[in-house]
């Protein structure tokens, strides 16, 4: 059986969706091998040499640092050097072509269905790569059957050669609240809307902000958390200086804002699966939901669904769970539920069966 190499170029990223699907499972998957005598034995995780990243401790996992180069260059070009006759696993971002045996998690098509929410060069590269590692991966991993359903259309992948997945959402409240981020900001319980992201177009900001101005008469703030990532995406409207953008926060201070708000607004146009949703009924907020495939599949009955194109209809739901005591109860008791269904141990544990599926059979 081959031995298994892990793709770690995301550890020394900064932390989006993709990245935190790839320390969340590689953190269950350290635990579990950690309690088998020899599981880890023959797995590694190969990392960039980078200057002043600081790489993860792990029980059981062994992080080593390879090559002279960083990004796509070290990737593609390096690492394949590095895991010669092993299965490398890469869980975010591309795995390289020059290698025979790869196992590589797409987490959406978002970059053939909406490459206009990307940087030219961003979504030219990565359709090119998703479409040769969808004839060349030994196994494909996606988070949604939705995604799944995308993958085959767009890379015109063998379905029986893509697995899927979820994410999980119970490291959200895994970290104590670090409630400084509302003294800091003036923020109360139950006094704001709370979208966290990057600035990908996608996500429909400016949605949320023409529903905010049909609130109008409600003294009701739109925070928004997260980073630019103007490398990576494509251009966005500017948002208007009544929105209150903090960027980054800690994952203490963002279960503090989930727990506080009045609602978490997530009214996005493509998703492959949507991670914050459930990030904020993990910790008791309710959340205001796209009316589209992946997030229906994500956050079942749990939602206010609205249609991301209409802001009369964000509005009212925006209106409905943060003014109707009821349904705002209903909607946090069933997101708590909803998030049961979505446990790191098990995507884990999936992944790993599949590694080892393919560590037989490469």
């Amino acid at each position: 059986m081959k031995r298994v190499a892990i793709n770690g170029r995301f550890l020394s990223q900064a932390v989006t969706g993709v990245q935190r699907y790839a320390r969340e499972m590689l953190r269950e998957l350290d635990c579990s091998l950690a309690s088998v005598p020899g599981g880890a034995d023959h797995v590694e995780v190969l990392v960039p040499r980078k200057a002043g990243v600081v790489y993860p401790s792990y029980k059981s996992l062994l992080v080593k640092e390879v090559g002279s180069l960083t990004g796509q260059a070290w990737e593609q070009f390096e690492l394949p050097l590095y895991c010669r006759g092993k299965v490398l696993f890469t869980p975010c971002g591309g795995a390289p072509l020059l290698h025979s045996c790869n196992v590589v998690t797409i987490h959406d098509a978002s970059v053939f269905a909406t490459p206009d929410a990307y940087s030219r060069a961003y979504a030219t590269w990565y359709r090119w790569l998703f479409s040769q590692l969808g004839r060349t991966a030994q196994r494909i991993i996606t988070v949604s059957e939705f995604s799944k359903s995308e993958l085959v259309r767009y890379c015109r992948i063998d379905p029986s050669r893509i697995s899927v997945t979820h994410s999980g959402c119970d490291h959200a409240a895994n970290d104590q609240p670090d409630y400084s981020i509302l003294q800091r900001y003036g923020l109360s319980k139950v006094s704001y809307v709370l979208a966290v992201s990057s600035r990908n177009p996608n996500k429909n900001f400016q949605g949320v902000v023409d529903a905010m101005k049909i609130l109008r008469g409600r003294t009701l703030p739109f925070v928004v958390a997260g980073e630019m990532n103007s490398h990576v995406f494509g251009e966005s409207e500017d948002l208007p200086e009544s929105v209150l953008q903090i960027g980054r926060v800690s994952d203490a201070q963002l279960r503090a804002l989930y727990q506080e708000a009045g609602c978490f607004v997530y009214p996005s146009f493509y998703e492959g699966f949507g991670l914050p949703p459930l990030e904020a009924m993990a910790c008791g907020c309710p959340v205001v939901a796209g009316d589209i495939a992946a997030l229906r599949e994500t956050c079942g009955d749990a939602a206010l669904f609205c249609g991301p194109a209409d802001p009369s209809s964000i509005a009212e739901c925006i209106d409905a769970v943060t003014t109707n005591a009821e349904v705002r109860q209903k909607c946090i008791e069933k997101g708590f539920l909803q998030t049961q269904r979505f446990k790191w141990v098990k995507t884990a544990e999936d992944t790993w069966k599949i590694l080892m599926e393919v560590a037989l059979n490469c």
